[in-house]
């Protein structure tokens, strides 16, 4: 005979399983994944600081989370974009597209930025902009993809290109700062546009405020390993950041400057606490963009005051940032990783003052002795389409009309082309994307970095010590040596204090943070989870 407990106890705990069902996988992840990319950043400079250094900033992160020593880019440097596409998919630009900040475009005979879309609208801009160049999803996208409608995902930079590559195709908003004007700006490829936190800062003048404040030493200037880059004799350094660029530019210091770092924590934390970032078992992820670079520097090199001085003011952010998640959040419950770009240790100057063979490399120059040459061989015509990152565009049609054989076309440029100061290879886009084998080979690199949608007839390879400048002599990628290595750290979650020794790929940190949060891994990845990191103790 049953009794009423006998049918009441069976009872609820069908409703018990019904409820559990209905909840969240409770898998152990980090609730919250804070990805940070310090545009300058390097190994060196963080060594040469680390007595100056708050306990709190970049001792905590480093000291107490996990130094990667031997992480190096497997792409040739072509500039921020294609760096930071390469961490956020786990793949080259030879999948992901993002080949360098800018591209040739043989259609409309121009050069391009690599997220320019004029079937966008700007936010605050006339620019028109978008990530749909980037042909591959982001360990951010993978975040989304797996929890619609529950997870979130925001980035905030200092420019286009690195907010964009940060944020991926499904970011709910991006920001990064208008220099000319003053205000954070965005693009309408988000879903909600310009956050209303930055809209807010651009409102209320927290944001004018920033750019208020001028840059002098954070200490007695007596107390730094060297001497400023600009003296000023009562504050040691002085800086204003609305100051111009130069006397043709509307673009202002802002950016180079500690106020555009602040600014970045300022709209970072303000997302954080307000969107309530962490506070559920579904991940998030915000991801910021900070620089040690200061204005009109000519070495990346830790030779002025005002260099060490943004690496302090940085370490204080860092803090903030690091504060603020450990109270909002928990950083038991954070996954922190942080990585730099490829940044040249010595530059081309340096290494010539010191005697070292080294110097800067002009393409226009080159092209206009090349296009004569060509001219004096096959005739008077505009034998080269156009010029861009090391690719080299034939005129194809020309060619084609003049009934030349384009693969000897091709042999008589590259020939030409290696007799030129400052060029190690010069060789057909063909060869070059046909290349297997070994993917720590310059060649490899070099395949690595092209894609078929913007890829050149011909590719050049700079010697060591050498960096490519446009007319303005503006890098044109940054670092040219054969390997080139990135500081990485991870911090908080799981993730025991260590130093790791082993060689790994910027490849590899997507995947490492896929494996973490048990989601697919971006959907070209060709890298492989950090063991150190991700093995079970």
């Amino acid at each position: 005979m049953f009794s009423s407990r006998n049918i009441f106890i069976p009872f609820i705990l069908s409703i018990l399983c019904l409820n559990l069902s209905a909840q969240p996988a409770t898998t152990e992840h980090p609730r919250l994944v804070v990805g940070i990319m310090i545009d300058g950043l390097q190994q060196k400079h963080i060594d040469q600081l680390w007595n100056y250094f708050d306990p709190n900033g970049f001792k905590k992160l480093i000291g107490q989370g996990a130094n990667l020593k031997n992480v190096s880019y497997n792409i040739v440097s072509a500039g921020n974009a294609s760096d930071i596409a390469t961490v956020m998919t786990g793949t080259t630009p030879f999948y992901n597209g993002i080949t360098g900040n800018y591209f040739y475009n043989p259609t409309e005979d121009e050069v391009q930025s690599i997220i320019q879309d004029d079937d966008q609208v700007g936010i605050g801009t006339s620019q028109t902009l978008s990530a749909h160049k980037l042909m591959t999803s982001t360990i951010g996208d993978e975040i989304m993809l797996t929890n619609p409608g529950k997870s979130k995902s925001y980035a905030v930079a200092l420019s286009a290109e690195e907010a964009i590559m940060l944020g991926g195709h499904t970011a709910k908003s991006v920001a990064w700062i208008d220099d000319v004007n003053m205000k954070w700006i965005t693009t309408g490829y988000y879903t909600n546009g310009l956050s209303h936190w930055a809209d807010e800062m651009n409102v209320n003048g927290v944001f004018k405020n920033f750019v208020a404040r001028t840059w002098g030493p954070l200490y007695n200037i007596n107390t730094y390993l060297s001497k400023p880059n600009r003296e000023d004799k009562k504050w040691g350094f002085f800086y204003d950041p609305t100051t111009k660029q130069s006397k043709n530019s509307q673009a202002s210091i802002l950016k180079r400057t500690p106020s555009g770092n602040g600014l970045v924590t300022e709209l970072g934390m303000k997302i954080l606490e307000e969107e309530q970032l962490g506070k559920d078992n579904y991940p998030d992820i915000l991801l910021l963009q900070y620089t040690v670079r200061t204005p009109f520097e000519k070495t990346s090199a830790l030779q002025s005051a005002e260099k060490e001085d943004i690496y302090l003011r940085l370490d204080k952010e860092i803090q903030t940032v690091l504060q603020k998640i450990d109270v909002k959040v928990g950083l038991d419950k954070t996954l922190v990783f942080v990585f730099g770009n490829q940044t040249a240790v010595h530059s081309p100057s340096e290494l010539g003052d010191n005697k070292i063979p080294a110097g800067y490399f002009n393409a226009d120059r080159s092209l206009a002795l090349l296009s004569s040459y060509l001219m004096a061989l096959y005739g008077q015509e505009r034998w080269i389409s156009g010029y861009y990152g090391k690719n080299i565009f034939l005129n194809k049609d020309k060619i084609a009309a003049k009934k030349l054989n384009f693969a000897d076309f091709q042999k008589t440029v590259a020939e030409f082309l290696m007799d030129f100061d400052g060029i190690q290879s010069a060789t057909p886009a063909s060869q070059i994307l046909g290349i297997g084998g070994n993917s720590n080979s310059e060649m490899a690199r070099l395949r690595n970095s092209t894609n078929k949608n913007c890829v050149g007839d011909i590719i050049i390879t700079l010697m060591p010590g050498w960096q490519e400048v446009d007319n303005k002599n503006n890098p044109v990628g940054e670092s040219n040596a054969i390997v080139s290595y990135a500081p990485v750290y991870f911090y908080g979650w799981k993730i025991k204090p260590q130093t790791v020794s082993t060689s790994y790929q910027t490849t590899d940190i997507a995947p490492t943070i896929s494996r973490i949060l048990d989601i697919p891994m971006p959907n070209a990845n060709i890298g492989k989870p950090i063991v150190e990191l991700t093995s079970n103790p």
